[in-house]
C-alpha cells in the first residue's frame, strides 16, 4: 500500500510538471468518458434497471399482429384478451390496462392527470401490493359496479399530504365520483411513467360492440418459458380467428416488448460513443508516447540503480490510470449535465423507461471501471516504451535510433486506428442521417402544417347509444367551426401518424373465396364528411361522404388507391361492393389518395373509410384546420376549442392537444435522435483524428529536424519537404480509410433494419466520407509540413 501511495504521489508530481499536457488529456477524457457514462445511464435505465414489480422476468406482454401487414404489433381488444385468458394454460394470471388522460377534481381544484383503466387482476398479476388500502375486486370490475380508484403514491402525497384518511374519501374523475380504496407503492410503474389514478375497466367481455384496445400483461406459470407461451398463444389465437383475418397473438418478455423499437438504436449509440473514447485514447497514447521519449534517460537511471522493469512499468501505468481517473471525475460532471436533458425527450415516442434515467451507483461503477480500463488502454504503449529503456545506450545517449523506429511504427498504428474508427463512425452517421432526411422529406399524403389535433372521449355512463354520441359530436363540431380563425374541423376514429390501427375482414365483389378465412383484412377508419377537406387528402375518383350518409341511408365506403390497385387493377372500383348480408354490405363510392399512417417505411396499407354517422365510435379524434390568414399558429386555438367542447358537455375535456406537425416530428424522433447523436460523435471523432494526425506529425517533424536539414542542405526544395510530410499523412489516412471502409461493410449490415431509402453499402456515402477524411488529414498535416519546410539547414546541422 505504501508503494502504491508513493507511486500516486510521484505520478501526480509528474502530471503537475506538464500542466498543459495534463489539462488537455483530462479534457479529452472528460468528453469521452462523460459521453460514455451519459449513454450508459440511458442504456441502463431502458435495458438493464430492474422493473419495480415482483419477479419481472416471469412477466410477459401479449399483443396482436398480422403477418400480412407491415405494421408493428398492436393492442388487442378487451374481448380478445378475455378469450385468451379463458383458453390459455401457460399463465398464472392475465391483466389488461388502458391509458388515458382526464380531468381530476379534488376539492375546488381541477387538473388533467394520466389515469389507467385496469382489470381487477392488474395489481396481483404484477405482484404489487398497495402501500395503503387494497386493490380491486372482481365485483368492482363489472359494468354498473360502484366507482372505486387506487391513486398513485405521488398524487396521495401531493393532494392528501400522505394522510391515511385519504382511503375512503372521494375524487371526481371525468365527471364521475370515485371512492379511493388504495394507494399504489412509491415509484410503481409498468412502462416507466406512473399513472395518477387507477380505476377498473368495468366492461363486459362478451359485449364485442364495445371495443377498447388494451395492453395485456400476464405472469407465466413456474417452468413455462416465453417460447412455450408464445407457441400456445399462436395456436389459441388461430383457433379464435373464426373469420380468418390472420390475426395472431405474440408473447414477449415485458421489458422486451417495451424496448423492441429502440434496443438496437441504444446499442448503436453505445458503440459509437465507445469508438469516440477509443480515438481519444489513441490521441492521449500518442501524446504520452511523445512525452515518454523525454523520460527515457530518467527510466535508464532508475534501472541502473536497480529498479526492475516491472516496477518501472507499474509507475508509468499508475500515472496513466491517475490521469484517466481525473478525466473520469470530470466526465461524471459531463454525464450529470447530459442526463438533465433527458426529460426534454418525454414526448418523442421513446420508451417511458427513458424518463427514469439518472446517475446512480451503477453509472458511477461503470464510470470508474471505464476510467481504469481507459488509463490502462492509453498508458500501456507509453509504459512499455518507457520501461524498456536500454540502460547503457540511454546513458551514452546513443539509443535514440532504435527506440525512435519502434515509436514511429506505434505512432503510425495509432493514427491509422484513429482514421479507421472515424471512417466507421462517419459512414454510419451519414447513413442514419440520410434515412432520417428521406423520411422527413417524404410527403405523408396530407397537409401536416396548420392542423390542431385532440382526442374526445365522452363518458360511457352518460352516452349509452348512438343517438347521444351523434348529438354530442355534431354540436361540438358546430361550435368549433364557429371559432374565429378556424377554417374547418372534422372527426375521425383515429388520425394519421397516431399508430392506432383497427382492422376488419370482408369479402370483395368479383373475387372468389373458398372459405371466410381467405377474406382480405382491411384497415378501417370512421370519418366525418369534412375529414378529407380538413386533412387535405385528394379525391382521385368518385365522390366524398356527405351529410346524407347517415344511419338509415345506404351503407357506403371510400377506399384508398392502394386498395384499388391491389384488388381492381386496371378497373374502376366505383360501384363495387364489400361484405355480405344486410349488416355488412357496402358500396364503394370514391377513391382517395394514400396516406402514410406511420412513416415512409410502413406504406401501401389497404384502407377503407366509413361514414362515422352510420356507426359512431365511442372515442374520436378531433382535427382543426387553422385559417392561415387569421391564425398562423394552430396551438393558439386550443383554449377556444376546449371552451367549445365544454360548452357542449362540461365533463368532457380534449386530451392530447397538439399540432399535427409535432405528431409528425415525434414519429421520427427516434430516427432523428439516433442520427443526430451519432453525427455529433462522428464530428467529434473527425476532430480528434485531425488533432491526432497533427500531433503525431508535429512531433515527427521535431524528431526529424536533422534529417530534414540534411535533405535541404543537399538541395531538396521546400515544396518537396511539404509534399513528403503531407504525403506521409495522406498515406496513413488512406490506410485507415481502407480498413474503416472494410469494417463499415459489416456495420451497414448491422444497421440495415434502421435504414430506409439508402443502402448500407451506398457508394456515394463511402466515397464522400473517404474524401472528407483525406481532406481533413491533409489540412492537419499542412502546418507541420510548413514548419518542416522552414527548417534552416545550417541551424539544424549545428544543433546536431
Amino acid at each position: 500500500m505504501e508503494t502504491l501511495i508513493g507511486d500516486l504521489r510521484y505520478g501526480l508530481r509528474m502530471l503537475l510538471r506538464t500542466p498543459s499536457v495534463s489539462a488537455l488529456a483530462v479534457l479529452a477524457l472528460a468528453l469521452g468518458i462523460g459521453a460514455n457514462s451519459a449513454i450508459f445511464s440511458v442504456v441502463y435505465a431502458v435495458l438493464l434497471r430492474p422493473l419495480p414489480v415482483r419477479d419481472a422476468s416471469n412477466l410477459v406482454a401479449i399483443a396482436s399482429y398480422n403477418p400480412k401487414f407491415n405494421v408493428p404489433p398492436i393492442n388487442p381488444g378487451y374481448s380478445a384478451m378475455a378469450s385468451w385468458q379463458k383458453q390459455a394454460t401457460s399463465f398464472e394470471s392475465v391483466a389488461a390496462s388502458w391509458a388515458g388522460t382526464g380531468d381530476l377534481a379534488a376539492g375546488r381544484e381541477t387538473e388533467k392527470v394520466p389515469y389507467w383503466r385496469v382489470s381487477a387482476s392488474f395489481f396481483p398479476t404484477l405482484g404489487v401490493q398497495p402501500a395503503l388500502g387494497r386493490g380491486f375486486t372482481g365485483a368492482e370490475d363489472k359494468p354498473g359496479a360502484g366507482h372505486v380508484a387506487v391513486v398513485s403514491h405521488e398524487l396521495w402525497r401531493r393532494l392528501f399530504f400522505e394522510q391515511p384518511a385519504a382511503v375512503g374519501s372521494t375524487i371526481t374523475l371525468e365527471g364521475d365520483i370515485y371512492t379511493i380504496v388504495g394507494v399504489a407503492p412509491r415509484g410503481f410503474h409498468v412502462d416507466g411513467k406512473p399513472a395518477g389514478i387507477y380505476v377498473p375497466i368495468a366492461l363486459d367481455p362478451a359485449d364485442r360492440k364495445t371495443y377498447l384496445p388494451v395492453s395485456v400483461y400476464a405472469r407465466l406459470k413456474p417452468g413455462v418459458t416465453v417460447a412455450q407461451a408464445n407457441s400456445e398463444m399462436e395456436a389459441v389465437s388461430a383457433r379464435l380467428d373464426t373469420r380468418g383475418g390472420g390475426w395472431r397473438a405474440r408473447v414477449a418478455g415485458l421489458r422486451d416488448s417495451m424496448v423492441r423499437d429502440v434496443r438496437l438504436r441504444l446499442l448503436v449509440l453505445l458503440s459509437a460513443v465507445g469508438m469516440v473514447l477509443l480515438i481519444a485514447c489513441a490521441n492521449i497514447a500518442s501524446l504520452l508516447l511523445a512525452r515518454s521519449a523525454t523520460r527515457q534517460r530518467e527510466a535508464a537511471i532508475r534501472a541502473a540503480l536497480g529498479a526492475p522493469r516491472g516496477r518501472l512499468l507499474r509507475q508509468f501505468l499508475t500515472e496513466s490510470v491517475l490521469l484517466a481517473l481525473l478525466g473520469g471525475a470530470a466526465g461524471l460532471m459531463v454525464a450529470l449535465w447530459c442526463v438533465r436533458l433527458v426529460p426534454l425527450l418525454e414526448n418523442a415516442r421513446l420508451p417511458n423507461l427513458l424518463l427514469a434515467t439518472r446517475v446512480d451507483g451503477a453509472v458511477l461503477a461503470f464510470t470508474t471501471l471505464v476510467s481504469v480500463l481507459t488509463g490502462v488502454a492509453f498508458g500501456a504503449a507509453p509504459a512499455l516504451a518507457g520501461a524498456s529503456a536500454a540502460v547503457h545506450q540511454e546513458l551514452k545517449e546513443g539509443g535514440r535510433a532504435g527506440q525512435s523506429h519502434r515509436r514511429k511504427r506505434l505512432w503510425n498504428a495509432l493514427v491509422i486506428t484513429e482514421a479507421a474508427l472515424a471512417v466507421v463512425l462517419m459512414i454510419g452517421a451519414t447513413l442514419l442521417m440520410r434515412t432520417f432526411l428521406y423520411l422527413r422529406d417524404t410527403a405523408p399524403g396530407f397537409r401536416v402544417d396548420g392542423l390542431l389535433t385532440a382526442t374526445l372521449s365522452p363518458s360511457r355512463a352518460r352516452y349509452t347509444g348512438a343517438a347521444p354520441l351523434l348529438a354530442f359530436y355534431g354540436q361540438t363540431l358546430e361550435k368549433v367551426r364557429a371559432i374565429p380563425g378556424v377554417a374547418s374541423a372534422t372527426l375521425a376514429s383515429s388520425l394519421p401518424l397516431d399508430g392506432d390501427f383497427r382492422a376488419m375482414s370482408l369479402p370483395l365483389e368479383d373475387h372468389q373465396y373458398a372459405r371466410p378465412q381467405d377474406w382480405p383484412v382491411l384497415w378501417q377508419r370512421a370519418v366525418e364528411p369534412q375529414y378529407f377537406r380538413t386533412m387535405q387528402i385528394p379525391l382521385r375518383r368518385g365522390r366524398l361522404f356527405t351529410e346524407q350518409d347517415r344511419q338509415g341511408a345506404p351503407r357506403v365506403v371510400l377506399i384508398n388507391e392502394s386498395m384499388a390497385r391491389r384488388f381492381w387493377p386496371g378497373q374502376d372500383p366505383i360501384g363495387k361492393h364489400l361484405g355480405t348480408g344486410a349488416q355488412d354490405y357496402y358500396e364503394i363510392v370514391g377513391v382517395v389518395a394514400d396516406v402514410r399512417h406511420q412513416d415512409a417505411t410502413k406504406d401501401g396499407l389497404v384502407e377503407v373509410f366509413f361514414p362515422y354517422q352510420q356507426a359512431p365510435p365511442r372515442s374520436m379524434a378531433l382535427a382543426v384546420r387553422a385559417d392561415g390568414r387569421i391564425c398562423r399558429d394552430p396551438m393558439l386555438l386550443a383554449p377556444a376549442v376546449e371552451r367549445a367542447v365544454k360548452a357542449v358537455d362540461p365533463t368532457v375535456s380534449p386530451a392530447h392537444v397538439q399540432e399535427m406537425q409535432q405528431v409528425a416530428s415525434d414519429r421520427l424522433a427516434p430516427k432523428r435522435l439516433t442520427g443526430v447523436v451519432v453525427m455529433v460523435f462522428a464530428g467529434l471523432a473527425l476532430v480528434l483524428a485531425a488533432i491526432g494526425i497533427y500531433g503525431v506529425l508535429s512531433f515527427t517533424v521535431a524528431q526529424r529536424t536533422h534529417e530534414i536539414g540534411v535533405r535541404m542542405a543537399l538541395g531538396a526544395r521546400r515544396g518537396a519537404v511539404v509534399r513528403m510530410v503531407v504525403g506521409h499523412a495522406a498515406g496513413l489516412a488512406t490506410a485507415g480509410i481502407v480498413i474503416g471502409a472494410a469494417a463499415s461493410l459489416g456495420v451497414g449490415r448491422v444497421l440495415a433494419s434502421l435504414l430506409y431509402g439508402v443502402s448500407g453499402t451506398e457508394p456515394a456515402v463511402f466515397a464522400g466520407v473517404s474524401l472528407a477524411l483525406l481532406a481533413v488529414a491533409t489540412m492537419a498535416a499542412y502546418l507541420p509540413a510548413r514548419r518542416a519546410a522552414r527548417v534552416d539547414p545550417v541551424t539544424a546541422l549545428r544543433h546536431e
